[in-house]
């Protein structure tokens, strides 16, 4: 092989090279802006409106792409929800271990696992970050109680499958499993269906508590809830109290849950934070504070909600903190119109919230030093040296692919005149 040609095929080598790292250079940039990871400090005033603005803003971080919200509730809960914690790890344990089964055809053995997963689920559902898991397992679990020879068994759990989760059941197609499994499930959405409408009220002594009935959204307490005649999964939580789940049967309509809320293990600590972080969802810079926050909320971000007045005039600062670096990235302050929760006053808070999470400024530790803030993936030299090593890569390439010249075919006689060196 000629030295001309080795080179060449050692060009090309290092023209792929350079087109991999430009590709790994900008994969890395896509995934480097991926996930925020963020939570929400509600510190408004104690009204009902004020909080509603707060679940609201929980409500849009959930669908917005590239976030993924964590409930304060678990920060200031931990080492106090142990048991619920250590539930929703068996919980899972006993469900992998009854997938397993069941696909090995041990209907009987998958039945104990999902009867294990099952109550389980129901002990640890107020911490759940998914609360299909536990619909879903009774739905399995009923399949596998026909599959073993217990239909019985099998059409009340099916039963307490669709008063979990109505929309769940709806949507279940367990014809894969058995088609006498979806007719049965179908015959358990009717039976469901024709009990008696029941509407009860929930209280708790703390006002303003998130309420939830089988996964669905009731509003704040104190409040009234309509479901079907029998059992209720209730969800109460409230930031700096403890999350409460019960589990009571309401026959008739006019019924009464009447619950007390525990302060959580680490609201002490969220109080004593309360002031500078309210200093800062207005626009203050205050490093200390969100170095004593950082270690609380166990996020890199968390957004400052500060919402005060009346719902003719609601006014609504919020501030995004970076955790880790102890700065403002940005800060908005809006006056909103909440008399109503429609289509306009939900667009107006998606707007706040698209707002918010558009990184402009930082505010240095002194308050006075205002610099921009770019994501990585909008730096200019970033993309130049990007740039730079495509086209390098190319032109190497290029180069690289380029045929060798024919030497001149000069005959004698001709005239020609061969140089050579």
């Amino acid at each position: 092989m000629s030295k001309a040609r080795h080179g060449k095929l050692w060009m090309r080598a290092t023209a792929w090279l350079g087109l991999v790292c430009c590709l790994s250079m900008t994969t890395g940039v896509a995934h480097a802006q991926e996930v925020m990871i963020i939570t929400v400090v509600d510190l408004s005033d104690e009204e009902a409106a004020t909080r509603e603005i707060a679940a609201d803003f929980v409500r849009v971080l959930k669908k917005t792409k590239n976030v993924r919200f964590v409930d304060l509730d678990a920060a200031l809960n931990l080492g106090g929800e142990e048991i619920q914690t250590s539930s929703a790890k068996a919980g899972d344990q006993a469900f992998k271990a009854a997938m397993q089964k069941l696909d090995a055809g041990s209907h009987e053995a998958a039945a104990d696992e999902f009867q294990n997963a099952a109550d389980n689920y129901s002990v640890a559902y107020g911490v759940l970050a998914d609360l299909t898991l536990y619909p879903r397992t009774l739905l399995l679990l009923g399949v596998t109680q026909l599959l073993s020879g217990d239909p019985k068994g099998a059409d009340k759990t099916f039963e307490r499958a669709v008063q979990a989760d109505q929309k769940i059941a709806s949507e279940a197609d367990l014809s894969k499993y058995s088609p006498k499994a979806q007719t049965a499930l179908i015959k358990a959405r009717n039976a469901v269906a024709a009990r008696e409408s029941v509407e009860f009220e929930i209280k708790t002594d703390q006002p303003n508590a998130r309420v939830y009935v089988n996964g669905r959204a009731m509003g704040l307490t104190p409040t009234y809830a309509t479901s079907t005649r029998g059992d209720q999964l209730i969800t109460l939580s409230k930031q700096g109290f403890a999350r409460k789940v019960r589990k009571v049967t309401v026959d008739k309509s006019g019924s009464v849950v009447d619950e007390k809320l525990d302060p959580a293990r680490r609201a002490a600590a969220l109080d004593s934070l309360r002031k500078g972080l309210l200093a800062v969802a207005n626009g203050a810079s205050n490093p200390e504070v969100l170095n004593e926050a950082e270690g609380l909320f166990a996020t890199p971000l968390a957004l400052l909600l500060h919402a005060s007045g009346t719902r003719e005039k609601m006014r609504v600062s919020v501030g995004l903190a970076n955790l880790n670096s102890r700065q403002v990235i940005n800060q908005v302050t809006r006056d909103l119109k909440w008399e109503s929760r429609d289509k306009a006053t939900r667009e107006q808070v998606d707007k706040l919230v698209d707002d918010v999470l558009k990184p402009r400024v930082i505010v240095g530790p002194s308050g006075s030093t205002v610099v921009e803030e770019r994501p990585i993936y909008k730096k200019w030299w970033l993309w130049t040296i990007v740039a730079a090593v495509a086209g390098g890569s190319i032109a190497a390439w290029r180069y690289a692919s380029e045929t060798d010249p024919k030497p001149p075919a000069f005959a004698k006689g001709t005239g020609g005149v061969v140089i050579q060196f």
